[in-house]
């Protein structure tokens, strides 16, 4: 008796992309889904997409057609928060704000939205937030739409939220001192599988950022750690500056193939540097060495 082995799951790799980056198209090689960086939610419960430019979008498509590169718009971020208390605790501006990005995304073409208060701060705004992911999962699900959601670890938004997302943003980054190191990345993973998160819907974010040890407000790109300092693929601080080399984000990128989970997400690609330093391709030979 013939039976068919059973799919081979996918290991994502996301990269967001900001309104103020340049789109490479050459990332389409390596990346399975570019999150476009970030429209807001309008008092109203409009989308706001002031920020994002008219032409990237069409850009997105042709690498898209190129390479089947997933895209998705995020909705909030870091400053860009604001309206989500009133929006997502109000039944009919979180309906607004459901048919708005459903809207969207239909007429631009793209695979889904991913959300990121940053952040409810009681429990009525986290079960609005809650809601509003469940609707916009059930508007999308006639059109095989994707939501997904960025989360610190320290955010617990109860059992429910793993039924109304398809993925989870793991920011496992931005911790005090050495804000990313292998240790605190495995301890936000695991921080999410003891709440009963699925594996499979858990990404791995990893930064393509330094921060000074001794002024963490001060942030540095990969890029400009590579030109000012050149470390070795087996440093991880240069000049005061704490990042995730190559080494690093290749044990991550393990780690996370270990554990099983959906794949990792970068923040954010236009960080990187071209060429042999780049952590975008080292995260490619992790994957398939």
């Amino acid at each position: 008796m013939h039976t068919s082995a059973p799919p081979v799951r996918e290991f994502a790799v996301v990269g967001y992309l900001p309104d103020y980056r340049t789109l490479d198209p050459a990332w389409g090689r390596y990346v399975t889904d570019i999150v476009y960086f970030s429209a807001s939610l309008r008092p109203s419960g409009k989308l706001d997409t002031d920020r994002l430019r008219v032409q990237t979008p069409a850009a997105l498509r042709e690498m898209s057609a190129v390479y089947g590169t997933r895209i998705f718009v995020a909705v909030g971020g870091w400053e860009r928060s604001q309206n989500f208390a009133a929006v997502a605790t109000d039944p009919a501006l979180r309906a607004r704000a459901v048919q708005a990005i459903t809207t969207y995304c239909l007429e631009n073409g793209l695979d889904g939205v991913d959300f990121d208060w940053e952040f409810p701060d009681n429990a009525a705004e986290r079960a609005g937030y809650v809601a509003l992911l469940g609707e916009v999962h059930q508007a999308f699900a006639p059109h095989h739409l994707r939501v997904s959601v960025a989360l610190a670890a320290w955010q617990d938004l109860g059992d429910e939220l793993y039924a109304v997302v398809d993925r989870i943003h793991v920011m496992a980054y931005d911790h005090e001192g050495r804000h990313s190191t292998l240790e605190q990345a495995a301890g936000d993973i695991q921080a999410f599988l003891e709440r009963g998160a699925p594996p499979e819907k858990l990404l791995l974010g990893v930064p393509f950022y330094g921060r000074s040890l001794d002024h963490w407000d001060n942030a540095f790109t990969y890029a400009e750690i590579v030109t000012r300092y050149h470390p070795a693929l087996d440093v991880d601080e240069a000049g005061g500056i704490y990042f995730n080399g190559i080494a690093t984000i290749q044990q991550k990128t393990r780690y996370a193939l270990s554990q099983q989970l959906g794949g990792v997400m970068i923040w954010e690609l236009g960080q990187d540097t071209p060429g042999d330093p780049s952590l975008l391709r080292a995260i490619d030979q992790a994957i398939s060495p």
